[in-house]
């Protein structure tokens, strides 16, 4: 039964359709005092109510679903959804996923929900009607972890028993969408809890469904330094990584939470050292992880930058100034995050059990702040172009003119070149040493 359980003030809302109801997510937040930028009506034409709301928004009606009837309209920052509406409200509030989204607010806010809608509400209790319900979509099971993070919602026992036993089932049967698992697992990771995201979703069987290469590293121990075995190491790799860099965006999350992936599949015990080896676990790790953002539908440039990270986060910055100025030229399109990442990786790698950890963090912290520097000032012009390299020492087009040229940068960068004729000057005499070094010709 429905019934009234209080008010929520509305927001201005340009796109309310005749005799419809504003339903689920964005009332919930309106009631927690938050502000949605989603909202869900129920309307008699939902294709016309699009038309309608768009041409009072200046944005486009785009048709979702077209069995459903589902149509959205996206307009400063926000999105209006429009669905049919049902015969009866309770229909549509029942077949809702969670309690808490069981929710319908009149065009004065007056608020409808059926059962226990309000006492979750209040408690912040994840429940779910039925099992049937919550296997209606393959999603829900997931889209409920993503309340319990970004809502702090804490779910009853039977539905958490539920979702659990959907997500054993899923391991073998029907799963939603790539696309659409992508979006709620980077919910959680933009969330400022999100390593404690990613623990839920393990301990609720989740990332067995969704990632399972990462959850191979439960229980691998590591000994040496590590207190942690590599789960839970990369867990509390993501964890610091927030703690200290609370900017950190998406590529960089990944890769503190993925960066040890292949650590299961190459270890290796030495008897001598007393601990496990993990030898080309970033190489191996690297292609892992493409192959799970791949799979999750990241474009391009996302699953570029994260598999550099994870490439690379073995390479620190060497102790002196000129051959860390060296570092930072070679690393340069990966800064600031990689050594960000390695600080994260480090403090995790030493725990809390090491009363000296920030002191031995101090190289890095100084490192971070010399790629910090070196990002605002970016790479210095350079003084010769591959032309006039050619014609100062008579070489044809080649990956040598390259080679010419990368010297020539490298010593720019490291401030020992810094007007033209020094740069005639280290560019002969480089290529003398070259030539003498590997029996070039001069025409070569």
């Amino acid at each position: 039964m429905v019934r009234v359980i209080g008010r929520v003030r509305l927001p201005e809302l340009p796109c309310w359709p005749e005799g419809g109801w504003l339903v689920g997510g964005a009332v919930r937040d309106l009631w927690w005092g938050l502000e949605p930028r989603d909202f869900d009506f129920t309307a008699a034409d939902p294709a016309q109510a699009a038309r309608a709301c768009a041409a009072r928004t200046g944005g486009t009606p785009v048709c979702l679903d077209a069995r459903r009837d589902h149509w959205r309209v996206a307009a400063g920052g926000r999105s209006y959804d429009f669905t049919p509406a049902p015969s009866r409200l309770e229909e549509d509030l029942l077949r809702r996923d969670f309690t808490v989204d069981a929710l319908a607010a009149s065009p004065r806010g007056a608020v409808l929900a059926p059962g226990t809608a309000r006492y979750d509400l209040a408690r912040r209790i994840l429940r779910t009607p039925s099992v049937a319900v919550l296997g209606s979509d393959p999603l829900r099971p997931l889209r409920g972890a993503r309340l319990a993070v970004t809502h702090a919602l804490r779910p009853e026992p039977r539905t958490l028993d539920w979702i659990r036993s959907l997500a054993r089932r899923q391991r073998f049967g029907r799963r939603p969408a790539w696309e659409r698992v992508r979006d709620e697992l980077d919910r959680i990771l933009m969330h400022p809890r999100a390593a404690w995201g990613f623990q839920l979703l393990w301990r609720w069987g989740l990332a067995d469904v969704y990632l399972p290469e990462w959850v191979t590293g439960a229980g691998v121990e590591q000994r040496g330094y590590h207190h942690l075995d590599v789960l839970r190491h990369e867990l509390e790799t993501l964890h610091q990584l927030l703690w200290r860099f609370p900017e950190a965006g998406r590529q960089l999350r990944w890769a503190a939470l993925l960066h040890d992936l292949a650590k299961p599949l190459v270890r290796r015990w030495d008897p001598e050292r007393g601990y496990y080896r993990f030898f080309h676990h970033d190489e191996d790790g690297a292609a892992l992880t493409a192959t799970l953002l791949r799979r999750l539908r990241y474009g391009r440039a996302v699953v570029t930058a994260v598999r550099r990270l994870v490439r690379q986060h073995m390479q620190v910055p060497p102790a002196t100034p000129r051959a860390r100025r060296r570092w930072l030229l070679r690393h340069r399109g990966l800064l600031p995050e990689l050594v960000m990442l390695q600080i994260a990786d480090r403090a995790a790698t030493r725990g809390p059990r090491s009363g000296d950890v920030e002191a031995r963090l101090e190289p890095l912290y100084r490192a971070l702040e010399e790629a910090r520097e070196a990002v605002r000032q970016g790479e210095p012009e350079p003084l010769l172009d591959g032309e006039e390299v050619m014609a100062l020492l008579g070489l044809e087009p080649g990956p040598l003119v390259g080679r010419v040229l990368q010297a020539l940068r490298e010593a720019q960068w490291l401030g020992t070149v810094r007007r033209r004729e020094e740069a005639v000057r280290f560019v002969e005499w480089w290529y003398a040493t070259e030539a003498a070094g590997t029996g070039r010709s001069g025409d070569a």
